[in-house]
């Protein structure tokens, strides 16, 4: 009977024990853009977890960095990234001020147990044009660029699982049949957007989007494109009036008003100039009368 009662005990333990140590790992794709800050979940815990066992690790793919960045719910201080992260309430990670290096994968562990694994993604813009180029008539050159966890631009392992594409700040997409837009170099984790600029185009944003299945957009990046010059420069008409259009800048209404001063100052130094003259030369004459 006893032997029956143990054997009744081990076969319910043996039931138990995996329910009670099994953790199901997850794993989350988190798309955000340069310079913005992010929260990588630690999905899979109970409502209340004790964040006392979480720790998290980072892994940067390519250059094969591993580095420990919170251990027992804390942000470990020798981190590089420890002025910009911080644990929530419910375990997850957040980063704040993102750069292209945080880009790489996150495992959160409980215990020993890896819990999930985030792939984190960071969207970038940068201007190939000049100052100059940004006026009508000019180009406007971006290249939008997504760092992956794995390496800069190769996108390996998961590069179908989202697209990259050019809108406006509304999010309504480019349409290539615009003759004005050309998309070059493009792949799948790269885009480069070439834009013959019109006079509207000044302080309008351009927007790099990144999209998952289903069409539903991650993150964004946008670059406002804002103009020196609006308008190219003007020649100057000759004119025989010498008056000064009120609209005119502050240095030409200065020109005009300081013009006409020069002019009347050298003429009354010219007159000065031919009656002392004519009075040494007239002097002249006389000294030479009186000595004949």
């Amino acid at each position: 009977m006893t032997t029956m009662k143990d054997l009744t005990r081990v076969l319910l333990l043996t039931c138990l024990l995996p329910t009670g140590l099994s953790v199901k790992k997850q794993s989350v794709f988190v798309y955000s853009r340069l310079g913005g800050v992010t929260l990588l979940p630690c999905t899979g815990l109970p409502s209340n977890p004790d964040c006392s066992l979480i720790s998290w690790t980072f892994f940067k793919g390519g250059h094969v960095r591993y580095t420990e960045e919170v251990s027992g719910g804390e942000v470990r201080m020798d981190s590089d990234k420890s002025s910009r992260l911080s644990i929530t309430s419910n375990c997850s990670l957040t980063i704040r001020d993102l750069l292209v290096d945080d880009a790489g994968s996150y495992v959160c562990l409980q215990g020993v147990n890896s819990v999930t694994d985030v792939y984190l993604s960071i969207l970038t813009i940068t201007s190939q044009s000049t100052i100059s180029d940004l006026q009508p008539g000019g180009n406007l050159t971006l290249n939008c660029i997504l760092f992956t966890y794995y390496d800069v631009g190769s996108c390996r392992s998961y590069s179908s699982m989202f697209n990259l594409s050019w809108a406006a700040a509304d999010g309504t997409l480019l349409q290539p049949e615009d003759n004005r837009y050309e998309l070059i170099g493009r792949s799948r984790c790269s885009i480069t957007l070439v834009t013959h600029l019109q006079r509207g185009d000044n302080n309008r944003a351009w927007r790099c989007q990144v999209t998952t299945k289903g069409n539903i957009r991650a993150a964004f990046q946008d670059f406002t494109s804002r103009f020196l010059f609006e308008d190219a420069p003007t020649a100057l008409v000759p004119s025989a009036d010498v008056s000064c259009p009120v609209h005119l800048p502050i240095s030409r209404i200065t020109l005009c008003v300081a013009l006409p001063i020069m002019v009347i100052i050298v003429g009354v130094c010219t007159k000065r100039g031919d009656r002392r003259r004519a009075k040494t030369s007239a002097a002249g004459i006389e000294l030479q009368e009186v000595h004949c």
